[in-house]
């Protein structure tokens, strides 16, 4: 038990120390990224091939982000608010703003790009989709939709349900 114990301690001071210097949202962002990445990696983990990981949770059809949340590297917290099959959605929770539609900011994380949290632009969507198969169906919505219109019933964003 106190080798073990022991280890752990060790290893973790390890990856302390490698914070050092970082500020805490920028360090949270690190470890917010790690936990995807394990999430994503094979049991044991081996990280001869680290790039692969995102890729195989991809592969496998896997939720994109397993955590429904994330922190932006200002403190706020973006929470999960919808996804489809290539795209995942959070709305940033501004601290010191109001909750009104004109101070909401949203933020994606696409299959191609699990690990990144993005604005939600449409240069953005463009660029994170060209050359994929969803190129076809993001560029469509675009052309005769808002980035941010919403279904009047559900208030869902219309993007999700992009075809």
């Amino acid at each position: 038990m106190f080798n073990k114990t022991h280890n752990q301690d060790k290893t973790l001071s390890k990856i302390i120390k490698q914070f050092n210097g970082l500020k805490k949202i920028e360090a949270f962002d690190i470890i917010s990224k790690l936990e995807t990445l394990l999430f994503y990696a094979p049991n044991p983990v081996n990280f001869e091939d680290s790039d692969t990981f995102a890729i195989s949770g991809i592969k496998q059809n896997r939720d994109i982000d397993p955590f429904q949340f994330t922190l932006l590297p200002n403190g706020n917290l973006c929470e999960f608010i919808g996804c489809n099959d290539f795209l995942h959605l959070y709305k940033e929770h501004k601290r010191f703003v109001p909750d009104w539609p004109i101070f909401s900011t949203y933020y994606y994380k696409s299959k191609y790009a699990p690990l990144e949290m993005i604005k939600l632009t449409k240069q953005n969507l463009k660029e994170s989709f060209k050359g994929t198969a969803e190129q076809n169906r993001i560029e469509p919505f675009l052309l005769q939709n808002k980035i941010k219109a919403k279904d009047y019933i559900s208030k869902r964003l219309l993007l999700l349900d992009a075809y």
